[in-house]
């Protein structure tokens, strides 16, 4: 019964967090999880109260995240920035743990080097779980772009083996550089080429399955959200790098070839909207529990059981700056080294838009789960006494990062809706939009003629049918029209003849209600909500058979809209294709809103 409380806790608290950023606007997600957490953790007893197994917290929510997200990650810019990933994931990782680890160690030489290292080794692993959460909205530079998504998928190895290497020589005292090397080449190369090969064996079933007739969308996404568990586990059993295993199986099976059929879209179309809703739940559930675990790895810092409190703050603001100020200067001389060899320039790595984008890298960076768990497998207290001090730096530098990445990076790295919307972009999506909402009413005596009762046959833009295809699209123009131009002002003029066609309508529904509706049961006309809807498709609602006629000319109008808006999209295509080979679209604008159309033709069908 406690375990299904947890769950229900995670859920609402996933749950109250989306609501509550809404009336939060500057503080992420992620940080509004993390206190509710924290709330739910002071507030009532949990499993949790005496720990969660990092194993457990890797399988459950890291595997599948990974998986997911380097399926969708831009496999051609990985490899043309494979130098600067390899990098981030290794160079930077080792000069994050001696900067970190010798920082903490001049501050608090009670704590052996060897440990301090381990720590350092922990928080050179950005966790891909917070970077994309907290940077998916923001624009950076492509470069940049693929070097911080690169980073977050593969420095796992890097962090994990250093971790590794730094718990033997605590246990041990004795370090073997030969026994080190071994371990990451078996859990780096090992997790690439083994993932790379399950992941194919993956593909294969799945297209073995179509081949067999078992085309089914559903069996295929319970197939999919199967293969990351599986993949980590099989690859922990031949002890090989698990997580880095399931990015190179995410990668090998979005390189292999697909299938290009209707059957293929729908199973795609329905397979991105759950891994849509899982993302955001095993997101939000991650952030929770590492909210929930905070105030208990904090709660003796703050009562004094760790010394002074103030000195513990100290220490965690020390190996924060020193953390940011490493992964800034080595960002910084990567952004060097590729103005030169691109012919631009070092002096163009110090102007301010060049320095803010590589500041809001560095901040970029955050630590969250992946850097807990390793913490919480140190031994226990009887066996190391500064366990409960080094798990409460490392949360305190987590919480640092994640405030810094909230708060620095929107005000240096701008918001990619912004971005994206400029008025020249903006302009053309309002022309599309005309142009499609004057096919409409072009197109209305053919496309959404409904039959009246008397034989006749309704059309013009007041006919129903249009007129809710019309207001669909009249409005997308009101949310455009506050960032247009001025030369696009017309398009409020628009939007108000569309909707006071929709006003009208729902005004003869309100009337024909009141006038008509609850008169006698002597065949007397009974009319209902949606009347107008009725008369205007032609029903005439008298005696007894008044409700079916009456849900039949609904059904009548319903079919009418999925005509007018099958025919609107087909129009929209058009209209996309005329634009581009004008040069009033770019290509990749074009391909954004051909892909909106195809999704909402798949929907319709």
């Amino acid at each position: 019964m406690q375990t299904f409380e947890l769950i229900l806790f995670l859920l609402i608290a996933v749950i109250a967090s989306s609501i509550l950023e809404k009336f939060l606007p500057r503080v992420s997600l992620p940080l509004v999880q993390i206190a509710l957490g924290a709330v739910i953790a002071l507030a009532v007893t949990t499993p949790l109260e005496w720990g969660i197994d990092p194993e457990l917290l890797l399988i459950l929510f890291i595997a599948p995240l990974h998986f997911n997200e380097s399926r969708h990650v831009d496999s051609g810019s990985l490899w043309r920035n494979r130098w600067g990933i390899a990098s981030l994931s290794v160079g930077l990782v080792f000069a994050i743990a001696a900067a970190c680890g010798a920082a903490l160690h001049g501050l608090a030489p009670a704590i052996p080097l060897a440990a301090c290292l381990a720590l350092g080794s922990a928080l050179g692993s950005t966790d891909a779980v917070a970077v994309m959460a907290l940077t998916k909205d923001r624009q950076f530079g492509r470069r940049h772009q693929a070097l911080l998504r690169g980073e977050a998928l593969f420095n796992d190895v890097t962090g994990t083996v250093l971790f590794s290497c730094c718990m033997a020589v605590m246990a041990s005292g004795t370090f073997s550089l030969v026994h080190a090397g071994e371990e990451f080449a078996l859990d780096l190369f090992g997790g690439l080429i083994g993932g790379a090969v399950m992941g194919t064996a993956a593909w294969a079933l799945l297209a073995l399955i179509r081949r067999l007739g078992l085309d089914n969308p559903t069996l295929h996404v319970m197939l999919e959200l199967l293969i990351p568990f599986v993949i980590y586990l099989a690859a922990k059993s031949v002890h090989i790098g698990a997580v880095i295993a399931v990015v190179s199986a995410g990668l090998a099976m979005a390189l292999l070839p697909q299938r290009h059929t209707a059957a293929a879209a729908r199973t795609k179309l329905q397979a991105k909207g759950v891994w849509e809703t899982l993302e955001f739940v095993l997101n939000g559930i991650i952030f929770v529990i590492l909210g929930m675990q905070l105030p208990h790895l904090i709660r003796p810092a703050a009562e004094g059981g760790l010394g002074d409190p103030a000195a513990l703050v100290a220490v965690v603001l020390a190996v924060t700056a020193v953390l940011e100020a490493v992964r800034f200067l080595w960002l910084l001389a990567m952004d060097m080294r590729a103005a030169a060899r691109a012919g631009e320039g070092v002096r163009s790595c110090f102007t301010a838009a060049s320095l803010r984008g590589t500041l809001a890298m560095a901040f970029a960076g955050a630590k969250g789960g992946i850097t807990l768990s390793l913490m919480l497998t140190l031994p226990g207290v009887a066996d190391f006494p500064q366990r409960t001090a080094l798990i409460a730096i490392a949360s305190g530098v987590i919480l640092g990062t994640l405030l810094l990445a909230n708060f620095a990076v929107p005000a240096l790295a701008p918001c990619k809706h912004s971005a994206r919307r400029t008025r020249e972009r903006v302009d053309a999506e309002i022309d599309l939009t005309c142009r499609v909402i004057a096919s409409i009413e072009t197109d209305a005596p053919a496309t959404g003629a409904v039959q009246r009762g008397d034989g006749a046959v309704a059309d013009g833009p007041d006919e129903p049918a249009t007129v809710i295809v019309m207001e669909r699209y009249a409005d997308i123009l009101e949310e455009l029209a506050p960032q247009a131009s001025p030369e696009a002002a017309r398009v409020g003029a628009l939007y108000a003849s569309v909707d006071a066609v929709a006003h009208d309508l729902a005004e003869w529904d309100a009337d024909d209600g009141d006038e008509t509706a609850g008169e006698g049961p002597a065949g007397a006309a009974v009319e209902g909500p949606g009347a107008a809807v009725a008369e205007g498709a032609g029903a005439v609602a008298e005696g007894p058979a008044s409700l079916t006629d009456h849900f039949r000319a609904l059904r009548a109008v319903y079919d009418a809209v999925e005509d007018v808006q099958s025919q609107a999209l087909a129009r929209e295509l058009e209209y996309i294709r005329a634009m581009k080979a004008a040069g009033a679209l770019t290509a990749a604008h074009a391909k954004e809103l051909r892909n909106d159309v195809y999704i909402q033709q798949l929907v319709l069908d």
